[in-house]
């Protein structure tokens, strides 16, 4: 398997492969390494007879007839699947696939690209894990992985820096916990930042004034007020959350969450597991960096508190799913309640 920076050096190098795949997780990735492959096998100049452009539902044959076709005004003839479902298909059209890709001319590029159908290698059937062999045999196979944690930060440095900016990897992670880890959602708020920014540093205060948190973000925020005993803010936070439309029920859900991830990182912590093998154990994945902040926001709550909390989510969470209620008057409560319990220091 390719890496991104070893396909860049792979097609500034000029010696081009028959096949490109790309596929997996980050289907934004997967769409600007198509873009890429594409641009340099071309040399940025594609038109109607050298570039052929497929799709899940494009017959086999016309395929079979554009990647035997001579390159006319290029170097290259180029054809573009997108979104093929390989494992969905009839077993004589695979074959018959596979024998075209095992004889292409040598002025011939098939790029494979996944930018919608999310597929990794290991939901993978055998018919895909077949082509994925035969590309990274015998061409150029890329898997875009999701990024989280640090790399996501530090690619957020690079789009920056590529938006003639800078920007530390503490605001970047200031960005990520604002907006999440979808790599469209932070191209978007980047290329404002860096509009704002003209040419400057993006600092925490610009997110602060032109980022908009996603629902889940602000019930986080909402929970790091109320365990700071800070009723106030928790208010605040309500009020823009039910002027933004969202649900009681869907606050609390995620409220609901943000308790459960403190009391697994404190009785992980109390057992002696660092947060990393209480993420594995739970199975956070990307979202393991959830639990060092929450770690930090409960150190004044104790466990019998957490306890008492989750308690009172789920008796508000039921009746609001099973009666008629003023939901942000029961969020209100919720909120007032659960503030009076974290401040509680006894044992009991």
């Amino acid at each position: 398997m390719y890496t991104e920076s070893e396909l860049k050096k792979h097609l500034s190098g000029g010696h081009f492969k028959n096949v490109y795949l790309c596929f997996g997780e980050e289907t934004m990735l997967v769409k600007r390494s198509a873009e890429l492959i594409e641009k340099k096998v071309s040399g940025g100049e594609l038109n109607e007879f050298n570039y052929h452009v497929f799709d899940n539902d494009s017959d086999i044959s016309e395929i079979s007839i554009c990647a035997d076709m001579i390159p006319f005004m290029s170097d290259r003839n180029i054809l573009r699947i997108n979104d093929m479902d390989i494992d969905k298909l009839r077993k004589d059209d695979f074959d018959a696939l596979m024998k075209i890709l095992g004889h292409l001319p040598e002025t011939t590029t098939v790029i494979f690209a996944m930018p919608t159908l999310e597929l990794t290698s290991k939901t993978a059937k055998a018919q895909m894990k077949k082509l994925i062999a035969f590309a990274d045999k015998d061409g150029v196979c890329m898997e875009l992985s999701h990024r989280s944690g640090l790399a996501l930060e530090r690619d957020m440095c690079k789009w920056a820096k590529a938006g003639g900016c800078t920007m530390s990897e503490l605001t970047a992670h200031k960005l990520i916990q604002y907006v999440g880890e979808d790599l469209n959602h932070l191209n978007a708020e980047m290329k404002k930042l860096t509009a704002y920014a003209d040419g400057g540093e993006i600092t925490p205060e610009m997110i602060e004034l032109l980022v908009s948190k996603t629902a889940e973000a602000s019930v986080y925020d909402l929970f790091g007020w109320i365990t700071a005993g800070d009723v106030n803010k928790a208010l605040n936070a309500i009020a823009t959350l039910f002027y933004q439309q969202v649900s009681g029920v869907y606050i609390c859900t995620v409220l609901s969450g943000a308790y459960l991830d403190a009391y697994r990182a404190r009785t992980g912590g109390e057992a002696g597991k660092p947060s990393k093998i209480v993420a594995e154990d739970f199975g956070y994945k990307n979202r393991a960096w959830v639990l060092d902040r929450v770690s930090r926001q409960i150190r004044n709550v104790t466990t019998i508190a957490l306890r008492r909390s989750i308690d009172e989510l789920l008796s508000v969470q039921t009746r609001m799913v099973t009666e008629v209620v003023d939901e942000r008057i029961e969020i209100e409560r919720l909120v007032c309640q659960l503030a009076l319990i974290a401040e509680d220091r006894s044992d009991g």
